[in-house]
Protein backbone atom coordinates (compact mmCIF):
# COMPACT_ATOMS: atom_id res chain seq x y z
CA UNK A 1 0.00 0.00 0.00
CA UNK A 2 1.44 3.27 -0.97
CA UNK A 3 3.12 5.13 1.81
CA UNK A 4 3.21 8.47 0.46
CA UNK A 5 2.32 11.07 -2.26
CA UNK A 6 5.13 9.56 -4.63
CA UNK A 7 4.41 5.83 -4.02
CA UNK A 8 0.69 6.56 -4.80
CA UNK A 9 1.84 8.51 -8.13
CA UNK A 10 3.90 5.71 -8.80
CA UNK A 11 1.44 2.74 -7.85
CA UNK A 12 0.18 2.47 -11.44
CA UNK A 13 1.33 0.22 -14.40
CA UNK A 14 2.28 2.98 -16.01
CA UNK A 15 5.38 4.84 -16.09
CA UNK A 16 4.35 8.77 -15.07
CA UNK A 17 7.46 10.58 -17.07
CA UNK A 18 7.70 7.77 -19.22
CA UNK A 19 11.05 5.49 -19.57
CA UNK A 20 13.01 7.62 -22.06
CA UNK A 21 15.99 9.48 -19.82
CA UNK A 22 15.74 13.18 -19.23
CA UNK A 23 16.70 15.02 -22.28
CA UNK A 24 19.25 16.66 -20.58
CA UNK A 25 21.16 13.92 -19.24
CA UNK A 26 21.63 12.23 -22.74
CA UNK A 27 23.10 15.50 -23.83
CA UNK A 28 25.58 15.50 -21.12
CA UNK A 29 26.62 12.24 -21.16
CA UNK A 30 29.61 12.42 -23.11
CA UNK A 31 30.86 14.08 -19.81
CA UNK A 32 30.72 10.47 -18.17
CA UNK A 33 33.37 8.06 -18.34
CA UNK A 34 32.48 4.50 -18.73
CA UNK A 35 31.90 2.78 -14.99
CA UNK A 36 32.05 6.13 -13.41
CA UNK A 37 30.12 6.00 -10.19
CA UNK A 38 27.36 8.25 -10.66
CA UNK A 39 24.52 9.15 -7.98
CA UNK A 40 20.63 10.01 -9.76
CA UNK A 41 18.96 11.65 -5.99
CA UNK A 42 15.02 12.05 -6.63
CA UNK A 43 14.97 9.53 -9.62
CA UNK A 44 11.35 8.10 -9.20
CA UNK A 45 10.94 4.98 -11.37
CA UNK A 46 14.15 5.02 -12.99
CA UNK A 47 14.09 6.23 -16.17
CA UNK A 48 17.61 8.04 -15.61
CA UNK A 49 19.41 5.20 -13.35
CA UNK A 50 18.28 2.49 -15.63
CA UNK A 51 19.50 4.66 -18.57
CA UNK A 52 22.58 5.26 -17.46
CA UNK A 53 23.31 1.80 -16.56
CA UNK A 54 22.86 1.11 -19.51
CA UNK A 55 25.43 3.27 -20.82
CA UNK A 56 27.99 1.57 -18.65
CA UNK A 57 27.77 3.58 -15.29
CA UNK A 58 28.02 2.39 -11.88
CA UNK A 59 24.81 3.99 -10.60
CA UNK A 60 23.37 4.41 -6.98
CA UNK A 61 19.46 5.75 -7.33
CA UNK A 62 17.75 7.60 -4.50
CA UNK A 63 14.25 8.34 -3.74
CA UNK A 64 12.02 8.79 -1.05
CA UNK A 65 9.85 5.99 -2.90
CA UNK A 66 10.05 2.62 -2.55
CA UNK A 67 7.28 2.17 -5.01
CA UNK A 68 8.95 3.89 -7.38
CA UNK A 69 12.90 2.16 -6.37
CA UNK A 70 11.15 -0.91 -7.06
CA UNK A 71 9.71 -0.42 -10.81
CA UNK A 72 13.16 0.83 -11.62
CA UNK A 73 14.75 -2.41 -10.10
Amino acid sequence: MPQNFWDERFSSDDFVYGTQPNAFLVEQAHRLTHGAPVLVPGDGEGRNSVWLAGQGMNVLSVDGSAVGLAKAQ
